[in-house]
């Protein structure tokens, strides 16, 4: 059919005839989920339907993935097969080309939905196994690049999301926060829903927003940390090199991946002694306004051992050393420390 962008897509699946296949990735991860969730209720029928609907994660076999979109679907007119975070470069040549196979005679009551929300690919130079399955998935159905919306789109977005929660967020200031969380949807979901929670009904003010949101190094930090711990250190770096054509000033890159790491090996000393964020905060004498920090911690950390973090930590901190008693490179001792972090095992 088509690679087709998001007010397109938008429109076909308000239509409601779903493709056979729809191959989502992109920049703005929210949207990656969320229509994925859409094309998945609209070939469900709008319900839960364990009977019809089959989830994988990774790289299942191909021969077991044939199975689920051969097979007919029970009391219902479609099957719907998702596969989160397919990595093509991951499969050898027989594999992708059975993938191939698959997606090309995919019947006509299954709708296969490969929904890349954490795996990252470059629509404009894909790697060469990437681009072969993306272009079988644009004959035989629908794929989309799901890029940051405009500051005005999230700012909109934002508005509506304040408004459920009983609070009042203008126009301007919903720009405002967009631009601060990069117009990640993620970050302004989440900074919304943790301004609302702060001032419990209201307006929330500029003032709110430059008090409680992190700034845009610290948001870049934060991406960053989370690109090393998906093991993508080119990726890591890129938002490194960022931050230094940004001119940010090496210790203050420093300073926020060290009070970030912190916080999350602090975050894992408190799930593993089976405490609430709330209770973890408050040994670590957070300030009442400062303890969704460790909230959001606490959801990234399940996965990372107390081990791996804690390593984490300690190359962070000797590099801060290194940093204020060497006359070495201040940048240098920055990327030597993301290359030990990247090596440690979690």
């Amino acid at each position: 059919m088509a690679r087709i962008d998001e007010p397109r897509l938008k429109a076909e699946l308000k239509a409601g005839k779903p493709s056979r296949v729809y191959f989502l990735f992109g920049e703005e991860k929210y949207l990656v989920k969320m229509y994925t969730d859409k094309v998945i209720s609209l070939a469900l029928g709008g319900g839960a339907d364990e009977m019809n609907f089959m989830k994988f994660t990774g790289n299942p076999r191909s021969d077991e993935l044939s199975d689920y979109v051969d097979s007919l679907p029970f009391f219902s007119e479609y099957k719907c097969v998702l596969i989160n975070d397919l990595e093509p470069d991951g499969m050898d040549n027989a594999e992708l080309n059975a993938y191939i196979k698959i997606i090309e005679d995919i019947p006509e009551t299954t709708v296969l939905v490969i929904s890349e929300r954490n795996v990252d690919i470059d629509s404009k130079k894909p790697k060469a196994k990437a681009k072969k399955l993306m272009a079988a998935a644009e004959k035989a159905g629908t794929v989309c690049e799901l890029c940051y919306m405009s500051a005005a789109q999230v700012a909109a977005m934002a508005e509506k999301r304040a408004a459920r929660a009983g609070c009042t967020l203008s126009r301007e200031n919903g720009a405002y926060l967009a631009e601060m969380c990069g117009r990640s949807l993620t970050a302004v979901s989440s900074e919304v829903d943790k301004l609302c929670a702060y001032k419990a009904g209201g307006e929330i003010t500029r003032g709110d927003i430059a008090k409680l949101t992190p700034k845009p190094v610290e948001t870049s930090v934060y991406t960053l940390a989370a690109e090393l711990f998906a093991g993508h250190k080119e990726s890591a770096f890129r938002i490194l090199n960022d931050l230094f054509t940004q001119q940010i000033e090496p210790i203050i890159i420093l300073a926020s991946l060290s009070g970030h790491f912190t916080d999350l090996y602090r975050a894992k000393l408190g799930q593993i002694s089976k405490k609430s964020y709330n209770d973890t905060a408050a040994a670590f004498r957070y300030p009442p306004n400062r303890a969704f920090l460790m909230k959001k911690a606490y959801g990234s950390v399940t996965r990372l051992t107390e081990e791996y973090l804690g390593g984490c930590v300690g190359i962070l901190y000797e590099t801060n050393r290194r940093l204020n008693s060497s006359k070495a490179d201040k940048r240098t001792l920055i990327e030597e420390a993301l290359t030990e972090i990247s090596a440690l095992p979690k």
